[in-house]
């Protein structure tokens, strides 16, 4: 069964009924039945979408993938890491690892391709190119970018001898009364993709905002994309703040090397495309849901969320409903070969992720079932990075994977 592109409304359902009629006839495999459903019909809200391609629900990849592990990274030696945050692949082939000691104290570490230590990139401290408190690094057109909470700034890297280059306070990216800075991008042209989330003093549906602004905060987009984000309750035994709940959708987003934005809804399996100068291009879609929605198991799971009893409190006082099933995707990635990795949550706990590779165009090229605390680093040059503990000490370190695809 084939896709279909641009589609007409008349042709779309009738197409999609004889989708439906293969599906009673032809079984969903047992492995699709536990984390996901074929939905019967296309939601009005995404027959809307214009310029989209529609692939089936239970399409079959067209690989399957192998991971071929070929090195590892920080499992011992001087730079030794307790735990491990994330890393990235420069333009040099070098492996750029942000993790901590068992004191929590944060470093980020140069490795060389063989899995031999290059050098320590900055050090601790709020001085020129040093951080404390990092939550965001990456790499792009021969920079390193370390974003340190502590001095509330951007720290640039040169990756010919890993010096600091400059350092950018996020003041400067200024996203208007109502939004606050959320995080920041590089953009392969040399400017950055700066992120806003509205203030935590709303309450309800949010809204989140992408610009493309310089070094010194100047709007270099003619005008920034915004979506609806997380939904935000008031309880009242508390007065701080509430973390966004996300079972109700959450906009994830992955900007690739050419500088193409990609949208998700994690409710939805659609994906949406902007080129660079954030004009809509396409978008593509898979009519599957996720699992059933337990308001309990999702308060157990979430660290800082408030109470069941909380919520429903909450919700019996707004004209929202609680969902009947948990958002289908989770996570969003793009590879250096442009194609798109989606998080797909399995398990009866969630506690899996079925990655689906997918072309540019959205074809569906294979399905690789990762534990869900096994996190896909970066992607790069044919290989994969993530992360594995040795049991005995408890210590994480960074395994690179050669990917194969197989007919």
């Amino acid at each position: 069964m084939t896709p279909f592109m641009h589609y007409s409304r008349k042709l779309l359902l009738s197409i999609f009924l004889c989708f439906s009629l293969v599906q009673c006839s032809d079984q969903a495999n047992p492995e699709q039945a536990d984390h996901i459903r074929i939905l019967d019909e296309i939601p009005q809200h995404i027959q809307e979408v214009e310029n989209l391609t529609i692939f089936p629900g239970d399409s079959e990849p067209l690989y399957s993938i192998d991971l071929i592990q070929e090195q590892t990274y920080g499992q011992s030696g001087e730079a030794y890491l307790l735990r491990i945050s994330k890393c990235v692949v420069d333009d040099k082939g070098r492996l750029i690892i942000w993790g901590s000691r068992s004191n929590y104290e944060q470093y980020i570490h140069v490795y060389n391709a063989d899995g031999s230590y290059h050098t320590q990139l900055g050090r601790r401290g709020r001085g020129p190119g040093e951080y404390e408190i990092v939550v965001g690094m990456q790499a792009e057109a021969g920079k390193v970018f370390v974003l340190d909470y502590t001095s509330q700034r951007l720290n640039e890297y040169s990756t010919q001898d890993y010096s600091v280059i400059r350092s950018i306070l996020i003041e400067q990216w200024d996203g208007g009364d109502e939004f606050r800075f959320g995080y920041v991008e590089p953009r392969n042209g040399g400017n950055y993709q700066v992120i806003f989330s509205e203030n935590r003093s709303k309450f309800g549906r949010l809204e989140i905002k992408f610009q493309v602004m310089d070094h010194e905060g100047n709007s270099i987009s003619d005008k920034p994309l915004v979506f609806a984000d997380g939904f935000r309750i008031k309880v009242r035994q508390s007065m701080q703040p509430t973390m966004p709940l996300l079972f109700l959708g959450k906009t994830i987003t992955a900007l690739s090397d050419e500088d193409v934005l990609y949208v998700a809804w994690t409710r939805d399996f659609l994906i949406r495309k902007y080129d660079a100068n954030y004009d809509y291009q396409s978008s593509f879609y898979y009519p599957i849901g996720g699992h059933p929605f337990d308001l309990n198991e999702y308060t157990k799971a979430q660290v800082f969320s408030p109470k069941a009893h909380d919520i429903e409190n909450a919700f019996s006082n707004m004209d929202e409903d609680l969902p009947d099933t948990f958002p289908v995707i989770d996570k969003l990635m793009v590879d250096d070969e442009s194609r798109i990795w989606v998080a797909v949550p399995k398990g009866s706990q969630r506690e899996h992720y079925e990655w689906w590779i997918l072309k540019e165009s959205g074809e569906l090229l294979a399905k690789l079932l990762l534990p869900r605390d096994q996190p896909i680093y970066d992607i790069k040059n044919g290989y994969l990075f993530s992360k594995e503990i040795n049991e005995e000490t408890g210590a994480g370190f960074v395994v690179k994977y050669r990917i194969e695809l197989k007919e």
